[in-house]
């Protein structure tokens, strides 16, 4: 496709848009605008609301289209510029971690809603964030109202560990964020240690293969959607593993899939010896189930 040299913003970004639409791309307008804006060296795509008619320099452009042409063959555009966009704050990404959902923005936001209306003291409260990725929950909830004394961002991945120190950093909160490898809890003592534990599992079940797209199927690590020896196993064993280091009144917080929530309450709010009690099922934008949160007696 023939481009013109000196295309201005809302140009590019039409023929960039109708480019990747044509492609059957996800998020066509919004990669093109990151994408554009990560030519210019903008870090806010929005700034180039008031752009529009600038004209954009040719090897500005030539590197714009190199960015589309990697979009075209469904590579996320947050690995080809290096950032995610997680409650309006920017989170180095790369290959080869999991990429946060906007799910995980509503997940923190009850959090920081259960706690808001708990209104009891938080002094001292410790998060645990499992299977962190990038540190997106937990450097999120270390800079929100709930100031905690401790984050601890637990990843079995050393790009990941790597990612989460240096979102820490970027965002002021290192002295409270801490990386941690392990699996899940097992690095933890079964004794109440923390008030909140939060978790993306990966919750699907082999044979799940046909709810991924194409784009997470090619380009995001696999073992980050599909549970061992199975997500349904997976969740339960973290529910497991949460009630034994949750302080009383402690919350888990943990995207699930909401095939599985009927099951999960049973397992919890049936059995009159297990320490949690769910209480809260959150919903998607389009009303499906997609978390739980449960509180320690």
């Amino acid at each position: 496709m023939k481009v013109d040299s000196a295309a201005t913003v809302d140009q590019l970004l039409d023929q960039a848009e109708k480019r990747l639409e044509k492609r059957k791309v996800e998020f066509p307008d919004a990669s093109a605008l990151w994408l554009l804006a990560h030519a210019l060296g903008v870090d806010d795509p929005d700034d180039l609301d008031e752009r529009g008619d600038e004209t954009v320099r040719p090897d500005v452009t030539r590197n714009f289209w190199g960015l589309v042409d990697r979009r075209e063959e469904n590579e996320p555009y947050q690995y080809i510029i290096g950032v995610t966009d997680f409650r309006d704050e920017l989170m180095e990404i790369q290959h080869g971690v999991f990429l946060p959902r906007f799910q995980s923005e509503e997940l923190c936001d009850e959090i920081e809603e259960w706690v808001e209306e708990r209104a009891v003291s938080r002094d001292n409260w410790r998060i645990a964030d499992l299977g962190a990725g990038c540190g997106a929950l937990g450097v999120s909830l270390a800079m929100g109202p709930i100031q905690p004394s401790q984050v601890v961002c637990v990843d079995i991945d050393p790009l990941a560990l790597d990612l989460i120190r240096r979102n820490a950093r970027r965002h002021g909160v290192a002295d409270r964020v801490q990386p941690m490898a392990g699996d899940w809890l097992s690095a933890f003592r079964p004794e109440p240690c923390f008030d909140i534990i939060c978790a993306v599992p990966p919750y699907l079940n082999p044979g799940d293969e046909e709810f991924l797209t194409e784009e997470s199927l090619q380009w995001e690590p696999l073992e980050t959607f599909f549970g061992e020896p199975s997500g349904d196993e997976l969740v339960k064993q973290l529910l497991d593993e949460a009630a034994l280091r949750l302080r009383p009144g402690g919350l888990i917080a943990i995207q699930v899939d909401d095939e599985q929530i009927p099951d999960l309450e049973d397992y919890v709010n049936e059995d009159p010896d297990h320490p949690l009690e769910i209480k809260w099922i959150l919903e998607d934008d389009d009303g499906e189930e997609d978390a739980i949160l449960a509180v320690h007696a």
